[in-house]
């Protein structure tokens, strides 16, 4: 039975290496192999730092006596997971959240992709359908920023890849039968969400830093007709902020920086009926400069 002072170790016996977004360096390790391997593989599209400075260990343990997986960052345990392979969603959810909360970057909640000229922003509360989106754009052809966070450097307010596994619902896997997560896990791993890395979608598709020239608010409702519909810049601006983390915190400066974004990018509503339709008026999109 575990104790309020319970140790956890720093580090487990397989490690997936050092990997780095931005300022914050983590190292990923687990006592199972298997659960090392495949949590360090969705994880790839991350950079390996040039130094181990200030790392943040991430353990996962799945060999507990009690029966349940453990997550423990930095030391003190994050969660527990009674469902075996369930370990995998908290680890990319916990993760993800860290290395936005840790950046000093203005963050928006928003998926993101490229293609040639234009870097398109698909800002979006929870639940309508940008991660699906994003990964229909990244099939078609575009290059993938992040289905999660587009992250603004503030002073040239330049995008930064985030390229976390993108994490798709059950509603939407009968769009992507050929992205089931395959891996020698207990079938907890990918029974509430599949975690899918870039480059299983294609190989290469991590974009490469840019500035925003679209921005195309998605929501997802069944049965609609898939239409794209032109905003005006101060509506965009209203929307974007919506949709910005930590937004109260530094209003005023994430405000003016939000205005200079909008500026510079034409702005859109797109509501979604159909995959496929949507997929197509945002590669027509693309073909236009703002």
């Amino acid at each position: 039975m575990e104790s309020e002072d319970t140790e956890y170790p720093s580090r487990a016996a397989h490690s997936i290496g050092l990997r780095r977004f931005l300022g914050y360096t983590f190292e990923i390790s687990s006592d199972d192999v298997d659960v090392a391997r495949y949590v360090g593989s969705l994880f790839d599209s991350f950079d390996a730092p040039a130094d181990d400075a200030d790392v943040h260990p991430i353990v996962l343990l799945t060999k507990t006596p009690d029966k349940t997986d453990v997550l423990v960052i930095d030391g003190k345990k994050e969660t527990t997971e009674a469902m075996p392979g369930r370990i995998v969603s908290a680890v990319v959810h916990a993760l993800t959240r860290r290395m936005i909360e840790d950046s000093d970057a203005l963050g928006v909640h928003a998926g993101g992709v490229v293609r040639g000229d234009a870097a398109i922003a698909l800002p979006a509360q929870m639940e309508s359908g940008k991660s699906t989106l994003t990964a229909g754009l990244v099939r078609a052809g575009f290059s993938y920023l992040t289905d999660e966070a587009v992250m603004f450097d503030w002073d040239g307010l330049t995008v930064i890849p985030f390229p976390k596994p993108i994490s798709l619902d059950p509603g939407s896997w009968s769009l992507f039968p050929e992205l089931e997560p395959d891996a020698p896990l207990p079938i907890g791993f990918k029974d509430e969400q599949w975690h899918v890395p870039p480059d299983a979608i294609r190989p290469g598709s991590v974009a490469a830093p840019c500035r925003i020239t679209h921005l195309v608010f998605p929501k997802y409702t069944e049965g609609v007709t898939t239409r794209l519909t032109r905003l005006g810049r101060a509506e965009g601006t209203i929307e974007l902020a919506k949709n910005t983390f930590r937004f109260n915190e530094r209003s005023r400066r994430s405000l003016d920086a939000l205005a200079a974004v909008v500026q510079e990018t034409d702005c859109y509503r797109l509501e979604v009926g159909n995959l496929e339709r949507a997929v197509e008026l945002v590669g027509e999109l693309a073909t236009q400069s703002p």
